[in-house]
């Protein structure tokens, strides 16, 4: 069988080497990946060394880097970046002054982290969705492996302007944020342009990295998807605005009664299944509309605030309760500090819901 896997893939013009390779891990189909890698691997012809010679980064700094990233050190002679990666490395090399080493390493592991959980991800999942429907449907073994190649060629170019203009809209995302943070400490939330009295609504799955690394990454799209679901079906007519925030859900509303209902709604719908529960958190305040979206300190307290509730939980604030003691049962929860408020934050928790959907 493995002879017949081998054939078909020099037959694609899958190299000996590549072929050899896959074939020692136990992955003999693999190679057809490795081979369309293949060229952006060659493109890799720029050491640590060069960099740190053409006033980059040091070679010391450039390793230290790497494995923030998680990736393998290389040596530092090694032909190991691309030019363009090179260009980058010396550029933050020459602003070591504004972007010191200590801060790049630090963003590294983040980078590295998350990076590595979205292609661990990519490749099952094309593996189980794509790859599998490829070779079941293929009139012959070269056939399917060449369908499954030329689809891997095609999709995988296209994440990289993707990831770097999602990333570049969240810069844009979080620059705005800091500066109606500053404006509402200079002028007040209620004087900005754009400010309107609203209530937000926070939920996302518990414990979720947790599951998706116990149970897999299948099993959490599926999560995910089955969450996404019961956001929209529970929501009720309301809501204003609502935002998928990877594992969960901003909403918006203009009535403290939508949001807790909603929120209490998704709480009850996600309960008792055997996967991560939701948990919920309500404030209302001022914020300030730009571009559709909502910015300021009130959008981040009631964010924060998911870190009070646990699974099946519900939190909402002070000024919520006020407003809807008369149509939801409340229990104290404390006071939590919470970062950005001068004051602790009163917590009150709401008790059992069983809410229609409105």
């Amino acid at each position: 069988m493995q002879g017949d896997v081998v054939e078909t893939l020099k037959a694609l013009g899958v190299s000996d080497e590549t072929i050899e390779r896959a074939v020692e891990r136990g992955d003999p189909q693999g190679a057809i990946f490795d081979e369309i890698l293949m060229p952006a691997i060659a493109e890799r012809t720029v050491s640590a060394r060069e960099i740190e010679e053409r006033g980059g980064i040091t070679v010391t700094t450039n390793l230290r880097v790497m494995e923030a990233f998680g990736l393998p050190k290389p040596a530092p002679d090694e032909a190991y970046f691309t030019p363009r990666e090179a260009d980058a490395l010396v550029e933050i090399g020459r602003l070591g002054d504004l972007w010191p080493p200590e801060v790049m390493i630090q963003v590294s592991r983040v980078y590295g982290r998350l990076l590595a959980r979205i292609a661990q991800t990519e490749i099952q999942l094309f593996r189980l969705h794509v790859e599998r429907r490829l070779l079941a449907e293929g009139e012959d073994p070269l056939s399917a492996l060449r369908s499954v190649q030329d689809a891997f060629a095609r999709l995988l170019p296209i994440s990289e302007p993707i990831l770097v203009g999602v990333h570049r809209r969240w810069v844009e995302h979080e620059l705005a944020q800091a500066a109606i943070r500053e404006a509402e400490s200079e002028a007040g939330a209620g004087s900005l342009p754009g400010a309107v009295q609203v209530t937000f609504l926070f939920c996302d799955l518990k414990d979720f990295t947790a599951y998706a690394d116990r149970e897999g990454d299948e099993a959490a799209v599926q999560v995910i998807d089955r969450f996404a679901e019961t956001v929209v079906r529970q929501r009720g007519r309301d809501f204003r605005f609502t935002k998928a925030l990877g594992d969960g859900f901003m909403l918006v509303y203009g009535d403290p009664h939508a949001a807790v209902a909603a929120g209490g709604r998704v709480v009850d719908a996600m309960r008792g299944i055997d996967t991560p529960g939701v948990h919920a958190s309500v404030h209302s305040g001022v914020a300030v509309v730009r571009e559709g979206d909502y910015f300021g300190s009130a959008v981040n307290l009631a964010a924060r605030l998911l870190l009070a509730a646990d699974r099946d939980q519900l939190v909402a604030t002070r000024p919520v309760v006020e407003e809807t003691g008369s149509a939801f049962s409340w229990d104290p929860a404390g006071t939590r500090e919470v970062k950005g408020m001068a004051e602790p934050v009163d917590l009150f928790r709401l008790r059992g819901s069983k809410l229609r959907a409105g």
